[in-house]
């Protein structure tokens, strides 16, 4: 016989578990701006195509940037339990509006100060979708193949609550409790009138579980037109009543039956009282997880299906500051249908060097390469997966950016050079450095002194970096920053590559968008073009030498 104690049905609660923190949610940290704007971060959380509600959270998980390698690698695993399990994904995504009713009362049922017909209705529709979400979640995750623990656990604590004795009381006599609510369709009201045939006094007759309808018409009557099942019909029009208690007339009558519900409704609220304790919050508290990786599942599932590879990186130790990506794709541009699929490249933060000097013609995809390694950190650090073959990497503790801005011409140098000092002032040696056409305000030689000074300090800050530039005299001068000052982020060149296309009356350098190790390559294919013109030195010289005709 089940214990029907007050006590043993009021705590029918969920432990807590969250599907983004294996030890509890740290404090919110502040975050730079300019990286969210050079990334276009804004891209990415559209790329998600959630509903608007949880807009908010997957911006603040983007721009986490977690660094603790368990965290990371708690996401990892349950992002992948739910991209294996489609049909799991499909009903917790049906779950979400209900969740999201559930989240709009209070987290503790049964405190809320108002009439008592109020309460208990209100009370009652929340331990429904309280049963019906404990119900309806296990059975989901029951029928899933999980490998997470956070997955595994959230299954195995709803197991507990629903194969509880009280739980399994609540969900048989919720039935029962709602009954009296739900017959108060109509009341029948009986009024006596005067000598003048006018409103005298009324009295409260009978309450009904059919609504009042619309009068039927005298054709509907006179063909024996039934009236709808669930309604009884009148003999006039319906009245509405005012929604302003002020206004609502036969206010007596109306106070009689304020006390006749509640003399009905008492009984219930009693009965309700024994569940008074029941939380939601740690079933609440999973709506804003769930909708995140149902998002994330399906910007996976529309990148796979333009055929980009997905992998989720390896987490390296944060003292390694390694950085090592295969077949890495930008995303804003993978995300674009009905155009090619972007050049994928390698990527390499090492021992053997962890600045890149990247020079190139410009559109030959260098902008593009450095925004897709930011990229890539933000979603690896969020828990994500990243458009690549093969991953390995260790979390960074900052991204800082330098992309070209809309400054004023006068005195653009000087802002250029103050966000310049900012990022070498804040940087660590865990963080990641993007740079991008920085110091392209000024002259050439000016540039080229001040880009290599700021190399050799990020050089001896010990940062990731990528710095990416028209100037190619900065990329010919690794030995003098090498030799400038000591540091274990050692620099290195990558191009981004040109092809020669031989025309009917030309040779053109074109970009590959591929981007490679290897010093800067245009001044060879000048010289090439020079050549297939005849303008090369040799061919001027010789052509000088030899008799005019």
């Amino acid at each position: 016989m089940r214990d029907q104690s007050p006590h043993s049905r009021s705590l029918i609660d969920l432990a807590a578990v969250s599907l983004m923190w294996p030890n509890g949610r740290p404090p919110d940290k502040t975050v730079q701006s300019a990286w969210m704007q050079d990334l276009n971060l804004d891209g990415l959380v559209q790329a998600f195509r959630a509903d608007s509600r949880y807009v908010p959270f997957i911006r603040q998980t983007l721009t986490a940037l977690l660094t603790d390698p368990a965290v990371i690698a708690w996401r990892q695993a349950v992002l992948d339990d739910f991209r294996r399990n489609p049909a799991l994904v499909e009903r917790v995504s049906a779950f979400l509006p209900r969740l999201a009713e559930l989240r709009t009362n209070q987290a503790l049922f049964g405190t809320k100060q108002r009439h008592l017909l109020l309460e208990t209705a209100d009370r009652l529709s929340e331990l429904e979708l309280y049963v019906n979400m404990v119900d309806g979640l296990y059975e989901a995750l029951q029928a899933a193949d999980l490998h997470s623990e956070a997955l595994k656990q959230l299954r195995q604590n709803l197991q507990r609550v629903a194969r509880s004795e009280s739980f399994e009381a609540l969900r048989s006599e919720l039935p029962e409790l709602q009954r009296p609510l739900q017959s108060f369709a109509s009341l029948t009201v009986g009024i006596n009138l005067n000598a003048q045939l006018q409103p005298e006094s009324a009295v409260l007759l009978g309450i009904n579980e059919k609504r009042f309808g619309e009068a039927r018409s005298f054709l509907s009557r006179l063909l024996g037109m039934p009236a709808e099942e669930t309604e009884e019909s009148g003999l006039a029009p319906l009245h509405y009543v005012p929604s302003d208690p002020e206004q609502r007339p036969l206010s007596a009558l109306f106070r009689d039956l304020e006390r006749l519900i509640a003399q009905v409704v008492q009984p219930v609220a009693r009965a309700l009282s024994r569940y008074v304790r029941i939380s939601s919050g740690p079933l609440v508290s999973l709506e804003k997880e769930l909708a995140f990786y149902v998002a994330a599942v399906g910007l996976m599932q529309r990148l796979e299906a333009r055929g980009v590879p997905l992998c989720p990186p390896e987490i390296a130790p944060t003292e390694e500051r390694l950085g090592v990506m295969e077949g890495l794709v930008n995303l804003h541009l993978a995300l674009r249908e009905g155009e090619p699929l972007p050049v994928s490249n390698d990527v390499t933060f090492d021992d053997e060097g962890r600045i890149a000097i990247l020079t190139g013609p410009n559109s030959g995809g260098k902008t593009t390469y450095v925004q897709a390694v930011g990229l890539a950190h933000v979603l690896f650090q969020a828990g994500l997966f990243i458009p690549a073959r093969r991953a390995r990497l260790s979390p960074v503790d900052a991204i800082f950016t330098h992309f070209p801005a809309l400054e004023a011409q006068q005195g653009r140098l000087a802002e250029e050079a103050a966000r310049l000092r900012h990022i070498c002032l804040k940087a660590t040696r865990y963080s990641l450095v993007l740079l991008n056409e920085s110091l392209s305000s000024t002259t050439s030689s000016e540039a080229l002194y001040l880009a290599q000074d700021v190399l050799c300090g990020l050089r001896a800050i010990g940062v990731r970096a990528i710095y990416a530039t028209h100037l190619v005299e900065v990329a010919e001068h690794l030995d003098v920053i090498e030799k400038a000052i000591e540091g274990d982020s050692a620099v290195y060149s990558l191009v981004a590559g040109l092809k020669l296309i031989e025309t009917a009356d030309d040779l053109k350098a074109v970009p590959t968008f591929e981007i490679k190790r290897g010093l800067p390559q245009g001044r060879s294919y000048a010289r090439e073009i020079a050549r297939r013109h005849g303008i090369s030195l040799e061919q001027i010289l010789s052509a000088r030498r030899e008799p005019h005709t």
